[in-house]
């Protein structure tokens, strides 16, 4: 076994170890109503609720439940689009964005005290190391994208 198939299957071990912590509640969040209120944030003008299912890799199903749920609690509306009636568009109301802000101060909150709890030398590694790891993920996407 190569030296990256060791570190993928200790990254599996550590996950399926730690399935009741962090790891858990990130993919939790994944599946569900956090997710969405996070990508709207993000995105940051009305959407549809297809346009959310495949940004999400969400079924249609699961995100008509989940903006269901989200539109009772009023952090989302849905409104019929001005220029094309049959297309619904997605928004996240003042109580949303509101919620959107308290789950990136939380987030935020939780990163830093993990941080400081790593020390400077490998919070610095570890950013270095992830930054590397994205750069190699995108090239292969990029690979990928050009070998189709």
């Amino acid at each position: 076994m190569s030296f990256a198939e060791e570190a993928e299957q200790e990254l599996i071990r550590l996950m399926v170890q730690n399935r009741n912590s962090a790891f858990s509640r990130l993919e939790k969040s994944n599946q569900g109503e956090a997710i969405v209120i996070k990508f709207l944030d993000r995105y940051g003008e009305p959407t549809s609720p297809k346009h959310l299912a495949e940004s999400l890799n969400l079924s249609s199903a699961r995100i008509a439940v989940v903006l269901g749920s989200l539109e009772k609690k009023g952090q989302i509306a849905r409104n019929m689009d001005p220029n094309d009636r049959r297309r619904i568009n997605v928004t996240l109301t003042d109580c949303g964005k509101k919620v959107a802000e308290l789950e990136k101060k939380e987030m935020r909150d939780k990163i830093v005290q993990i941080f400081k709890q790593m020390g400077e030398e490998d919070t610095k590694k570890f950013i270095e190391l992830t930054a590397k790891f994205v750069d190699y993920s995108q090239k292969l996407s990029q690979k990928e994208e050009g070998d189709q």
